[in-house]
């Protein structure tokens, strides 16, 4: 009795499973499943199309970026070009002027007189010419000197700074093979303002003579490279005031 109470009952639960209202709600449940699945495939091939419409906008703006990149390399180059030729013909220019006020004697003449003197040192020193600041603003082009034989100097250039005179900028060693006045021009302009100071390092014994009591030349044993700073009385020779026959020459502004 109880196995077909159970199967009746059984029976009785497949029938009501299997009613038109249930079947209907499984068929609705159904075709909304189906409209959503519908509206997700036309979003996804929505996003696949924007997805192909932003690839050639990119390849496009990077077409675009390419092209400027290409303009402005060549206005650079252009522009490059023509500064270099600007540069070129005013230092041709600038080196013409020099080269007239050189021979004809018209460049500014910062130092002491060019002539021979009695005494020379018997070390190499670095001089300093206190007597002889730099008048004006402008540029070194060169230097001169009267030697009493061959040697070598270079020149400094020294600017008061909080009561100290720091190097702000040293040339290359100017060698010479013979006595005499001889006269060297700079690689390069040497840009100077009122009240600088110049330097003179002499790394050969008795090479530049000097005179006693008529400058302001004091002197140190040490080396001079730029940066280094130090007061003017710390050096030696004050009372010494020495002339050595040592000057810049320059185009200082009027």
């Amino acid at each position: 009795m109880l196995k077909k109470a159970a199967v009746v009952g059984f029976a009785i639960a497949l029938g009501a499973c299997g009613t038109p209202a249930n079947v209907k709600q499984i068929q609705d449940q159904n075709a909304t499943l189906q409209g959503k699945l519908s509206a997700a495939e036309k979003n996804i091939v929505a996003l696949k199309n924007e997805q192909s419409r932003l690839q050639q906008d990119i390849a496009e703006y990077k077409r675009v970026i390419g092209v400027l990149g290409t303009e402005k390399n060549s206005r650079v180059s252009e522009s490059t070009s023509l500064r270099g030729q600007v540069r070129g013909l005013v230092q041709s220019q600038i080196d013409g002027l020099k080269d007239f006020l050189v021979e004809g004697n018209l460049l500014d003449y910062v130092g002491g007189e060019l002539v021979a003197r009695s005494q020379v040192d018997e070390k190499p020193v670095a001089v300093v010419d206190l007597a002889n600041p730099v008048p004006k603003a402008g540029v070194l082009t060169g230097v001169g000197a009267f030697w009493q034989q061959a040697g070598t100097l270079s020149v400094q250039v020294l600017r008061p700074i909080e009561k100290e005179l720091v190097v702000i900028w040293s040339s290359k060693d100017w060698r010479v093979d013979s006595a005499g006045y001889q006269r060297h021009n700079f690689s390069v302009n040497v840009g100077v303002e009122k009240g600088d100071v110049i330097a003179y390092s002499l790394s050969t014994p008795q090479s530049i003579s000097f005179d006693i009591g008529t400058g302001d030349t004091r002197y140190l044993s040490d080396d001079l490279s730029i940066g280094d700073g130090f007061r003017a009385s710390g050096l030696k020779g004050a009372k010494e005031r020495r002339a050595y026959s040592l000057g810049v020459f320059a185009l200082l502004n009027n």
